[in-house]
């Protein structure tokens, strides 16, 4: 979208002005910001100081993910009731705070804190503050989560606000976020559209490898400590059976324990249920079939690996692995 025509009467874009072809707003009237953040976003913005006030932004909306530029020049409050995804907020340049969940978190150049998607946040952005915001959607959260831990989420990904920017981790989803940012332009000329779709991926598998959440504990089970001897031969059981109809009750037997010892212990050390990872085992088992030259047809890999229901096996699939088990077989198919 071009910018509105005040846009180039009232400043020049700078040539490092991150996602400068996406431009949505350029305006000295907090009104005409105001109405606009509200009337696109739900958000309400306030600023204390009218004199010398600027503002602009720009916005790419990918397929997956948008990406924000902004930048003010007297202090801004955004108000945000209820965000539909997690937003991340990484600090160019000046100085912005959080406060969410009863905390309160500040930020300076280089450094980042995140909001959990369906809570409400409250955002002071000092003078001079610039910042690249991430906006992922929840579906998104959920497909990459089940795409990296092969279990779609038990509930609702609840991030813990602020991130520890000397993690290795935080530097490569910084680096991934400003190279996405850096290069898009309108005509999208950088990078395939499957090469965009990759890179998206790439910087909310790296999101949530960074940042401290509810559902850490299934993604990183080595940082939560030794995982029991009980856990892991029943995880061995389940994995020798993947082709056959073993239930919760015969781990259970085989482990010589309760089926609630045994679910309590899975819920404990590794965030989910045994019957959860009996469903997990199972899929790895149907993908590895489908990327193998032995697999013929989706149907046959399914009922194979205990699926009844091939159409819930599609869905499943799809949902842990982000494509169709068609997608994969014919993928992996030879060509004649």
């Amino acid at each position: 979208m071009p910018p509105p025509s005040d846009a180039h009467s009232t400043c020049q874009t700078p040539p490092t002005e991150l996602l400068k072809d996406f431009a949505i707003l350029r305006t000295n009237d907090p009104d005409t910001a105001r109405k606009l953040v509200w009337s696109r976003f739900g958000l309400n913005l306030s600023t204390p100081r009218i004199e010398g006030f600027f503002s602009r932004a720009n916005i790419a909306e990918l397929p997956n993910v948008s990406l924000y530029f902004c930048a003010n020049s007297t202090p801004v409050a955004l108000q945000i009731p209820n965000s539909k995804g997690a937003h991340v907020h990484l600090c160019l340049r000046g100085r912005g705070t959080l406060i969410h969940d009863r905390r309160r978190i500040e930020i300076g150049e280089g450094e980042a804190f995140v909001c959990s998607p369906g809570k409400p946040a409250l955002l002071d952005f000092a003078a001079g503050y610039e910042e690249l915001a991430l906006h992922v959607p929840v579906p998104m959260l959920e497909r990459t989560f089940a795409a990296l831990t092969g279990l779609g989420p038990h509930t609702t990904i609840a991030f813990e606000p602020e991130i520890i920017t000397d993690d290795p981790h935080y530097a490569g989803f910084r680096d991934l976020v400003l190279l996405l940012a850096g290069s898009l332009d309108a005509a999208f000329s950088a990078w395939p559209k499957a090469t965009i779709a990759q890179l998206e991926l790439a910087c909310v598998s790296q999101l949530l490898y960074c940042t401290s959440h509810n559902l850490r504990r299934v993604l990183c089970p080595e940082d939560f400590g030794a995982v029991p001897s009980l856990v892991r031969i029943a995880e061995h059981y389940i994995e020798s059976r993947c082709e056959s109809d073993a239930s919760v009750d015969d781990i259970a037997r085989a482990c010589a324990v309760s089926v609630s010892t045994l679910t309590r212990m899975f819920m404990k050390y590794r965030g989910y249920s045994p019957a959860a990872f009996i469903k997990r085992a199972k899929l790895a088992r149907a993908r590895q079939l489908l990327e193998s030259r032995a697999a013929s047809t989706v149907v046959g890999v399914a009922l194979r690996c205990g699926f009844a229901n091939p159409s819930r096996f599609a869905k499943d699939y799809r949902e842990a692995f982000g494509e169709s088990p068609t997608e994969t077989l014919r993928r992996r198919r030879p060509q004649d």
